[in-house]
């Protein structure tokens, strides 16, 4: 039997259905795949945006941190102007947020963050119109330059000035812009900031730090029997004979200084070779003034001597360790309290170099002890004392800090600072006029070794000679050629006298007697401020004298100078000053004829080379 077999037929009307299904389905499909093509287009194209954003960002955040020497305002619209020249219009962007922070080791940092926000376009599809890209960066500088603390940092002497603070219950008029507690620059209680550079061939193993002067207390002697140098002696021994001689305060009152001039100035002539540091010019018998009437904002002093007024002084220690997870912490290290002068237990510190806590010189009188609770000492030890010292990695420099603040009274406290080996104790006094002569007659006796002791930024002085002073502001590198550096002097009165020119000690500079002080033939480089009058209205009067115009002011507007070498612009044919001039590194100097008791200010800024932080 034959089987026939018949094929079936499919339902015409499930096969439409069937169809219709499938057609969804892959409508579907589209869909999904549209929406995963848009996301790997706009994601790509995000990233993309990201990144001009972040260098847009970035490059801005470097451009508007140098700008903080003017103000955040400049900082913010220096920023803006950034990122139009990068692409990103200002006018587009969501937000533009900044902020400023002074770190804890003297870097100023300036942050931005910027949201932008981004267009979508496959992503439209499922209902994303933009994205919000937000990106920071924060750059920052060192705008504080490192101000020499002394003419004479290495040796450690007394010359033709010295530092002073006043205490804050008194007025700014006195020369202190900062420590007065009603300064309109900084109110409020206020602290100078040091630091002390170890270079990394410093040869010891310790590293003391001394303070002359630390106290506020003048001693009642109205003279003193002073003692001529070797070099005095041997050139006018007539003039300048041996032995002690007795001599009078021109200003006998205690509570005012006595610097007695010993005459040995007149032997510094070009034409002999005799020098400034060759000679001790100054005897110094009371170095504070007693001022105050313990009323802050107020000026004035007592008629005699009074205790009460007496400024007391903080000294503080310390570094930063840099610990194994990267952060940087300040370390305390020792503290001093400067006496006032009615203690119980005098420490016997007036006219002495000391360090509170180290060894006794042979010739101090008394230990000078540090603040209870201190872990330390004013002499350290610096493999034990100073374990991970954060060390800068471009140079290897090593810093110690010191903080100075006054914490009462309302007189001058004039004071020095000091550091470097401790292996002169039993040879170099303590006492500050016979260490100016055992180092004059001695020299290289007392030698800091390259330890150097920075003011940050601000410097506070009181002049000691109404003479022309050479005065090492700043060390610059070669790198910094083009550079500017911002100079500001605060209450340069009491007979000091323009112009004020400025030069680098590795730059052929002659003075002279003419209006600039300058023999622009005979130097290769100099910034003259001041002369017969002054085409910017500082603060000189008639071009004789700063005067009472400077009195409780900042000079203004500042003194600006472009560090040289940048060459480019040099027409050789023609050679200029400001452009041809090569630099390879040098101290900035200011020269200036001093007043005699004028105690002022010193600050210092730089632009310097910014660096992103992150």
């Amino acid at each position: 039997m034959k089987f026939i077999h018949t094929p079936q037929l499919k339902n015409p009307i499930a096969s439409h259905h069937e169809a219709g299904q499938s057609i969804a389905i892959i409508a579907l499909s589209l869909v999904g795949l549209l929406a995963f093509v848009g996301i790997a287009v706009d994601v790509g194209f995000l990233f993309a945006r990201s990144s001009q954003l972040q260098a847009a960002v970035d490059a801005a955040a470097l451009a508007g941190v140098t700008e903080l020497l003017i103000s955040k305002d400049s900082a913010d619209t220096r920023a803006g102007q950034f990122l139009n020249a990068n692409n990103i219009p200002i006018s587009v962007t969501q937000s533009l947020e900044s902020a400023q922070d002074d770190t804890v080791i003297g870097e100023t940092e300036y942050t931005i963050t910027v949201t932008w926000p981004v267009e979508l376009y496959f992503l439209r599809l499922i209902g994303l119109e933009s994205y919000d890209l937000v990106r920071s960066a924060t750059a920052a500088y060192f705008p504080q330059a490192d101000i020499y603390a002394s003419r004479r940092v290495d040796q450690g002497v007394v010359s033709t000035s010295n530092q002073s603070v006043f205490g804050p219950n008194i007025c700014t008029d006195y020369g202190d812009p900062f420590s007065p507690l009603t300064s309109p620059w900084e109110p409020g209680p206020y602290t100078y900031h040091y630091r002390i550079l170890l270079p990394p061939n410093y040869p010891d193993d310790v590293l003391r730090v001394e303070i002359y002067d630390p106290d506020s207390i003048n001693k009642a002697a109205t003279g003193d029997n002073i003692v001529y140098s070797s070099v005095a002696r041997s050139l006018n021994p007539t003039l300048f004979p041996p032995g002690a001689q007795p001599k009078t305060c021109s200003n006998t009152n205690q509570k005012n200084t006595c610097m007695i001039a010993t005459g040995e100035e007149s032997l510094v002539s070009a034409s002999n070779g005799v020098t400034i540091d060759q000679i001790n010019p100054f005897w110094v018998v009371r170095i504070d003034e007693n001022r105050g009437t313990n009323t802050p904002g107020v000026c004035g002093e007592p008629s005699t001597y009074n205790v009460n007024f007496n400024t007391r002084t903080l000294y503080e220690l310390f570094y930063y360790r840099e610990n194994d997870d990267g952060t940087i912490e300040p370390i305390s290290l020792a503290s001093y309290t400067g006496q006032i002068g009615n203690e119980a237990v005098n420490h016997d510190t007036d006219l002495r170099w000391v360090s509170p806590g180290g060894q006794k010189s042979f010739d101090q009188p008394v230990f000078v002890p540090v603040d209870a609770g201190s872990e330390k000492t004013f002499e350290l030890n610096i493999q034990n004392d100073l374990p991970n010292i954060l060390e800068d990695p471009g140079t290897n420099y090593r810093y110690v800090y010191l903080d100075i603040t006054s914490i009462s009274g309302g007189s001058e406290n004039g004071f020095e600072v000091w550091a470097g080996p401790n292996d002169f104790v039993n040879t170099v006094p303590s006492n500050g006029n016979d260490r100016n002569l055992y180092v004059i007659n001695n020299p290289g006796s007392h030698y800091s070794m390259g330890a150097t002791v920075f003011g940050m930024g601000r410097l506070p002085m009181n002049s000691n000679t109404s003479n022309v002073v050479d005065i090492p502001l700043i060390y610059i590198d070669a790198e910094m050629a083009g550079q500017t550096i911002f100079v500001s002097t605060f209450d340069m009165d009491s007979g000091a006298k323009p112009p004020i020119v400025f030069y680098f000690d590795s730059l052929a500079f002659t003075p002279d007697n003419s209006t600039d002080n300058v023999n622009w033939d005979l130097t290769d480089w100099a910034v003259s401020f001041g002369g017969t009058t002054d085409p910017e209205g500082r603060c000189f009067v008639g071009g004789a004298s700063y005067s009472s115009g400077c009195n409780n002011r900042w000079v203004q507007p500042r003194y600006e100078i472009v560090v040289p070498g940048n060459i480019e612009n040099c027409n050789y044919s023609n050679p200029t000053m400001e452009d041809c001039t090569p630099f390879y590194g040098g101290r900035l100097m200011a020269r200036y004829k001093a007043g005699t008791g004028d105690t002022y200010g010193w600050q210092v800024n730089v632009t310097g080379l910014p660096f992103l932080v992150r």
